[in-house]
């Protein structure tokens, strides 16, 4: 009897052992079977045929990983991008702007790159574009990188050469300053006999997204000589464009679309007008110059640095590849981000979709020779100054409302050449900053003693043309 219970006992081990291993065995040949995957996010649809051929590529080269590439419009993916990171359930990979990503390393929701990723970042990119992408994080010490830069941006001032040989003005010369522009404008502006503008002289950004409007906003404002936010001797930041240089900004727009009548909310405004031979100058990043050449190659066109009042200047800002904390495949998303990196998806974002890589260890003669508009976003005039995101938590707020107000702002037409009740607006638009910067715990006290978002620009970018 006790022979039989051992030989029962023995059985069941033996069983229990054999279904173990065969379970691991089962266990082992799913996970090998099994695909680990990485996602990634953008906000910029036009690049998804660049990614989704890289994600061939690597898939070819990596045959167990897959990598899911989601584009959507810009609105959308910052909307979901804030929804789900604090969630834990974003990608992998997300590529954003430094003026969102604050709040997001502000929160430890960013993962902190590798050391092969930072070496790769400092030896390869120009200074300006890593200057701008410092960030602190909950456990760092002093600000630093985050991410892999994806574009750096300075905006240009784009000219229609066909309408402004047309109004008798001479084609080879964009104008330098404000006068300049308005005269400029002036002469190539048409009507019908409404009164209705059936051509601009200038496509300024007055309506659309709060990010834009505010931007733009931006390069005039260092065009006056003046700074959205500022330092105080504490260390702290106060709103600085309630000044005479933030009244000469507004007065610009003011002024274009109620004096010299130039543009209107009812004209075509944007690439579109400007392909269409609908507005003589617009102000905009590089990406316009292959629609341009793609859907109008019969259109003469140039690009040059912006015009000035104080300062010729513009906007400068940047885009970078992150990778979530809560991603599970952390070392495989910056395994694909450095594939990114590779010479042929550098300059296809590049001659393809007018996407600044900002690489100083490659050789872009090839494209600026096809693409020469590309030049003046690479080269400035002496005592250039570029307005830069301030590395805010409260930056996207800030501007967001700001902008919001300008837009109703520029619809009130009583406003024009009244410096005073500009001035007024200001006053109040700066009060609801200092709040937002104040909670944030960051509102400065005492006056302004130095612009907190304004550069000289570099003379040499360190780019290879």
């Amino acid at each position: 009897m006790k022979r039989t219970k051992k030989l029962i006992a023995f059985f069941f081990v033996a069983v229990l052992a054999i279904s173990i291993a065969f379970a691991n065995g089962t266990a082992e040949k799913e996970t090998a079977g099994k695909k680990q995957v990485i996602s990634l996010w953008c906000g910029w649809p036009a690049l998804e045929d660049i990614f989704t051929r890289a994600k061939a590529d690597y898939e070819a080269e990596n045959p167990n990983v897959e990598v899911e590439i989601s584009t959507m419009n810009l609105r959308d993916f910052e909307q979901k991008l804030a929804v789900s990171l604090p969630a834990g359930s974003g990608p992998d990979i997300f590529i954003t702007s430094e003026y969102i990503v604050p709040m997001y390393v502000n929160a430890g929701l960013v993962a902190t790159p590798p050391d092969n990723i930072s070496d790769f970042v400092n030896a390869n990119f120009d200074s300006l574009v890593k200057s701008v992408n410092q960030f602190k994080g909950p456990n760092d010490n002093e600000a630093r990188i985050y991410g892999v830069p994806h574009i750096g941006i300075a905006r240009v001032q784009y000219c229609n050469k066909d309408v402004m040989a047309e109004a008798g003005l001479d084609p080879e010369k964009a104008p330098q300053t404000w006068d300049e522009l308005l005269d400029d404008a002036s002469k190539i502006v048409k009507y019908d006999q409404n009164g209705n503008i059936t051509r601009s002289g200038i496509s300024l950004r007055i309506f659309g997204g709060g990010s834009g409007i505010g931007e733009k906003f931006m390069i005039k404002l260092v065009q006056a000589g003046g700074s959205f936010l500022g330092r105080t001797a504490d260390g702290g930041w106060k709103a600085n464009y309630n000044t005479e240089a933030g009244v000469d900004a507004l007065g610009f727009y003011l002024d274009a679309l109620y004096k010299y009548k130039v543009d209107s909310f009812e004209a075509k405004h944007d690439t579109d007008a400007f392909v269409n031979n609908l507005t003589g100058f617009y102000d905009r990043e590089l990406f316009p110059v292959t629609i341009i050449h793609n859907t109008a190659p019969n259109l003469h066109f140039a690009t040059s640095s912006m015009p000035g009042k104080v300062y010729q200047g513009t906007v400068y800002s940047t885009e970078s590849y992150f990778v979530s904390n809560s991603s599970k495949n952390k070392d495989l998303a910056w395994d694909f981000i450095l594939f990114m990196q590779r010479e042929k998806y550098v300059k296809a974002f590049f001659v393809e979709q007018g996407w600044i890589p900002p690489r100083t260890d490659i050789d872009f003669s090839d494209i600026f020779a096809k693409y020469p508009e590309f030049k003046a976003a690479y080269e400035f005039p002496k005592g250039y100054k570029f307005w830069v995101y301030p590395p805010l938590v409260q930056c996207d707020e800030i501007i967001t409302k700001f902008a919001d107000r300008l837009t109703t702002a520029f619809k009130d037409s009583s406003l024009t050449g009244n410096r005073t009740a500009m001035k007024a607006l200001l006053d109040e638009l700066a009060k609801e900053t200092n709040e937002i910067l104040a909670e944030g715990g960051i509102l400065g006290e005492g006056p302004v003693i130095a612009p907190g978002d304004v550069i000289e620009a570099p003379e040499n970018l360190g780019y290879k043309f």
